[in-house]
């Protein structure tokens, strides 16, 4: 005869399982901090739990804000980065208007001078433009815009505004002349000295600065006085402007005394230029 299953055989079987002894250590557990707080008895480990949860709170707020500060300064600064970026272009975009500006206002200042040399001017006077031009001072010769058709023959002077010799025709094509700066060698010129009338022959030397040679012993000259064309041999009208001493040399065992001259015009930035004709 089989004996029926008690409840209370029941409830003695599950007391023994795991499960029931983790129920009843979890509630011996709360049963027993129930009854300390009751009596006061947490009050030291609930304090050290509230500060320890303090300064934990505070310490995960600092480096949140800490991150969030860093956040916003890789923000700020590729802000600035995109603000200079910006600000970079409009200054470029300034600079190259400017430059534009600049180069038209020295083209028009150019063509002005040139403009009242030539009302001014008893010369007759063809206006030219340089094509090219070296601006290293390696070759010494420009190429013009007017040449055989227009008038132009080898030997013409070539002058900017007012009246400063530049340069000689040295070969001449139909529509373009080549001229040759009064720096090389092989352009010579019949100078005087404004001052004191001293007379000799200027030569380039090799685009470096010209040289006023044949000068005797006896002519006074000095730094600072203007050299101009002296109309001998007829290859130059006289008056032309040259340029002014820099510095003479002289020696009494020489026969003659050299000076050098600075060039009144910038010979490596020629635009608009004058044959004499």
């Amino acid at each position: 005869m089989i004996r029926p299953i008690r409840k209370f055989d029941i409830f003695m079987r599950f007391i023994y399982t795991k499960t029931f002894i983790r129920l009843f250590t979890v509630f011996v557990l709360v049963s027993l901090v129930a009854i300390l707080d009751m009596t006061g008895s947490l009050g030291f480990l609930k304090d050290g739990f509230f500060r320890v949860f303090s300064a934990a709170t505070q310490s995960v707020g600092q480096v949140t804000t800490g991150v969030k500060n860093t956040f916003s300064t890789l923000a700020s600064i590729r802000k600035l980065v995109h603000e200079n970026a910006e600000g970079l272009q409009k200054i470029q975009a300034l600079t190259f208007e400017n430059a534009r500006l600049r180069s038209s206002q020295n083209e028009n200042i150019s063509l002005r001078r040139a403009l009242t040399l030539k009302q001014q001017s008893q010369l007759s006077l063809m206006a030219v433009e340089v094509l090219t031009l070296d601006p290293t001072g390696f070759s010494q010769t420009v190429t013009l815009d007017k040449g055989q058709d227009s008038g132009v023959a080898v030997g013409m002077p070539v002058v900017v505004a007012p009246g400063i010799l530049v340069a000689k025709i040295t070969k001449v094509y139909p529509t373009s002349s080549e001229a040759t700066l009064v720096t090389d060698p092989d352009v010579a010129v019949n100078a005087e000295v404004v001052d004191s009338g001293a007379k000799g022959l200027i030569r380039g030397e090799h685009g470096l600065t010209l040289a006023l040679d044949l000068l005797t012993q006896n002519d006074l000259i000095k730094t600072g006085d203007q050299v101009i064309t002296s109309g001998l041999s007829g290859d130059f009208p006289r008056g032309l402007l040259i340029g002014s001493i820099a510095a003479v040399r002289s020696q009494n065992t020489d026969l003659f005394q050299k000076a050098y001259v600075s060039s009144a015009a910038d010979l490596r930035n020629l635009r608009f230029v004058y044959v004499v004709k």
